[in-house]
């Protein structure tokens, strides 16, 4: 939880019971917009008015009771809060907020003013793998994607395995003697190992069914290029992957790359 606005005392939030009802929260929130205006303070009115905060009672170890104005938010929008908070600019209009809800308050004392990252259930991802043949450019993007994963959302760590699996391709052909172009797309390179590399010349049981597997996995590489192109932050997209398609494309790597790299060891 990221703390906008701290009062005296402790640190510590336990939070005691749901938000207060909207009714009389937005009654309060109202009267304290109208006087922070009236005293020019329009950012932080501004603020109070456009961010949904809900109304907590809130305790600690030490037995004090106290409120906590607290918005529940998705990912985005709680890294942009917290980084929000830092300016000299937003310390000053949070503590306006705080000092102008406690002076028109007849509910009780505004201590933390916060935002909670909202719980959310999500696809579990696919575990990085660890793999046996790769590079500095792999364990890079590999290494982002599962920062972006956990601190962005992954919606942002598309991009960064997009790069890893191609990166990856790559380095087997190359310690293969597999001749492919330095602008080889993920889908040739894929080709190329399938076709050439003799890790994959050994039939093995129900071949021609796990050969089904590899060309239906070879059509989700496909989809690859366009999907990194034109729906993640890689370039500028107006509609960008959903959490889950996301999680999906990430996971789908991840699984290809553990193949892969049990495959050719």
């Amino acid at each position: 939880m990221i703390r906008l606005y701290c009062g005296s005392g402790s640190r510590e939030i336990e939070f005691m019971q749901g938000p207060r009802t909207r009714e009389s929260w937005a009654a309060w929130r109202t009267s304290a917009c109208r006087l922070m205006r009236a005293r020019k303070a329009v950012e932080a009115a501004q603020t109070l008015e456009d961010v949904p905060f809900d109304l907590y009672v809130g305790t600690n170890s030490f037995g004090d009771d106290f409120l906590v104005l607290c918005l529940d938010a998705d990912v985005e929008r709680y890294v942009a809060m917290g980084e929000q908070a830092e300016t000299a600019t937003y310390k000053l209009v949070y503590a306006s907020i705080a000092s102008t809800l406690n002076e028109t308050s007849t509910e009780g004392h505004v201590r933390f003013i916060a935002c909670g990252l909202k719980k959310t259930a999500t696809p579990t991802p696919v575990a990085s793998p660890s793999l046996s043949i790769t590079s500095d450019t792999v364990e890079r993007a590999l290494a982002d994607c599962e920062h972006l994963l956990r601190d962005r959302g992954a919606t942002s760590g598309v991009d960064r395995v997009h790069t890893a699996f191609h990166g990856y391709l790559k380095v087997v052909c190359n310690r293969a003697g597999i001749g492919a172009g330095d602008d080889a797309s993920i889908t040739t390179l894929f080709k190329l190992l399938r076709q050439i590399h003799p890790a994959f010349a050994k039939a093995g049981p129900r071949q021609s069914d796990v050969d089904k597997v590899a060309r239906a996995m070879a059509m989700a590489i496909d989809a690859l290029n366009p999907l990194r192109n034109d729906a993640t932050l890689a370039h500028p997209s107006e509609a960008v992957l959903e959490t889950a398609e996301a999680m999906l494309v990430i996971n789908a790597v991840r699984t290809l790359l553990h193949y892969m790299n049990e495959k050719l060891v």
